[in-house]
């Protein structure tokens, strides 16, 4: 499906649901979700079927062969291979218009409650899957919880999900959205053009509320007001550090402030003691789970305490993603728009170490690296919320090849560069005690391309970046917050 190439923006909105209206919400949700299975296990045959097969599997074997090969015969071999692989594909169904045609049949079983046009997104999003495990590295589709089931959107805003005259409306179903008089964002919002509509559903304690999401034409309405300048940030796992001519900024991404990981603990600890005790024939003698193909019984409080364990969660995200938001519009309106920074592989870092290793004093290391962090503060994510912030003013970011640049290594007043561990979050340049992360972003500030320092520009500006780190650092240790051991405040504490 050919997307659209002008810019879009969302816009969420509270429906103002019935008992009725969440009672058909609902059962449009489980036809959807039986909809989306019963072509997940199709999709699942029909590649099982296809990786039987002996041409396909010469195919495959052709087109491995050739991979590392970039001559011209090699090319012009592999595009012919593409073809050929294609071919079979769509002799064995697997296209996205095929499930198109597929699931239509599916649709017309339920089409008082799901229209064509929802029933090609669900579609499109099991293709998704079969994409993935085609073209990239997915291993096997798996079929959805219906709990995971969490949207359903329509292709445009003409027919099926809509959204006319201030309310949506779906075969026959009529809700109005929530819009507070004094919400000016929302109310200047509404009035660019409809590209199509999503309804969403959340888990809010022990029931579920709905949402209408607009995606809508064109750049969303102004809030902030951005400053031009450079601002050199030195992104972490779990914290930013920011350095311009504006001043310094070192801040958590998105600190546990309500020990959700504690609670969270406790709640699956209660529903683990529920299911062991309702279900103790899929249980061995020694606590491990039985594979046997027999119904999970949950009791009635089993399934309120996963509802509210999906609120917790969902909170906490919801959070996190408020908070990356905030910091970002501090950082383009307090610091500059001119960002520069480099690439973090986060996904490298998600890793378990491959080799055992010990400590100095003979203890084993754990093989464990910063996943629970990655997924605790989502610095991936705040980069992007940065880009799509600069997108609206034509701007974005300038990374630098981190490689190359090693500003964690580099001491501009000697011009050489120090490995330094991992554990060192201080260092001393030019006989002052810096801060390791805000000093990078004060490097990256400083870049002269992608590769290289402007060692002349850090030189004149060595003294002010001091003045705003001891300001920085001083207002980090008077706050009376407990801040991460990353920020190497221990160091200062004596200055």
């Amino acid at each position: 499906m050919k997307r659209s190439g002008s810019p879009s923006f969302i816009l969420t909105l509270k429906l103002n649901t019935s008992p009725d209206d969440e009672k058909i919400l609902s059962d449009r949700f489980f036809c959807a979700f039986l909809m989306k299975n019963r072509l997940i296990r199709h999709a699942r045959k029909r590649l099982s079927s296809m990786r039987q097969d002996p041409e396909y599997r010469n195919m495959m074997k052709k087109r491995h062969d050739l991979a590392d090969k970039n001559d011209r015969d090699s090319k012009k071999l592999r595009a012919d291979v593409n073809l050929d692989l294609k071919d079979i594909r769509l002799r064995y169904g697997l296209s996205e218009y095929q499930f198109h045609e597929w699931i239509r049949l599916q649709q017309h079983r339920y089409a008082a409650e799901i229209d064509s046009f929802t029933a090609q997104k669900v579609a499109t999003s099991v293709w998704q899957s079969v994409e993935t495990v085609l073209f990239r590295k997915g291993k096997s589709i798996r079929f959805q919880r219906l709990e995971a089931l969490s949207s359903l959107e329509g292709k445009n805003n003409a027919a099926g999900i809509r959204f006319k005259g201030g309310r949506l409306h779906w075969n026959g179903l009529e809700i109005q959205p929530q819009v507070r008089k004094g919400d000016l964002y929302a109310r200047e919002a509404l009035d660019h053009r409809v590209k199509y509509c999503r309804i969403v559903r959340k888990a809010m304690g022990i029931s579920v509320h709905y949402y209408l999401q607009l995606v809508l034409e064109g750049i969303p309405p102004k809030k902030h007001s951005f400053i031009n300048g450079r601002a050199g940030i030195d992104p972490g796992v779990s914290s930013e550090a920011v350095f311009s001519e504006n001043g310094c900024l070192l801040k958590e991404l998105a600190p546990d402030r309500h020990n959700i990981e504690k609670k969270v603990r406790l709640i699956r600890r209660k529903m683990d003691r529920s299911r062991r005790a309702n279900n103790p024939e899929h249980y061995h003698e020694d606590g491990t789970i039985r594979k046997i193909r027999k119904p999970w019984h949950y009791s009635g409080t089993y399934r309120k305490d996963r509802m509210r364990l999906k609120t917790l969660l969902r909170r906490n995200a919801d959070t996190v993603h408020q908070e990356e938001e905030c910091l970002a519009n501090e950082i383009l309106c307090f610091y500059g728009s001119d960002i520069i920074t480099e690439k973090m592989n986060y996904k490298a870092l998600q890793k378990r170490a491959q080799e055992d290793s010990f400590t100095k004093d003979g203890r084993y290391r754990s093989k464990k690296r910063f996943g629970k962090s990655l997924a605790r503060h989502a610095p991936a994510r705040f980069l992007k919320i940065l880009e799509r912030k600069l997108s609206y003013t034509g701007k974005t970011i300038f990374y630098v090849d981190t490689w190359k640049f090693k500003a964690s290594q580099y001491d501009h007043t000697l011009g050489t560069y120090t490995a330094a561990g991992l554990s060192d979050r201080s260092k001393t340049v030019g006989g002052f005690l810096v801060q390791r992360d805000l000093y990078s972003a004060f490097l990256l500030w400083a870049a002269a391309d992608e590769t290289t320092v402007d060692r002349n520009l850090c030189i004149g500006t060595f003294p002010l970046y001091l003045e705003y780190q001891n300001i920085c650092i001083s207002r980090l240790l008077k706050d009376g917050r407990q801040h991460p051991s990353s920020f190497g405040l221990k160091d200062f504490e004596a200055l």
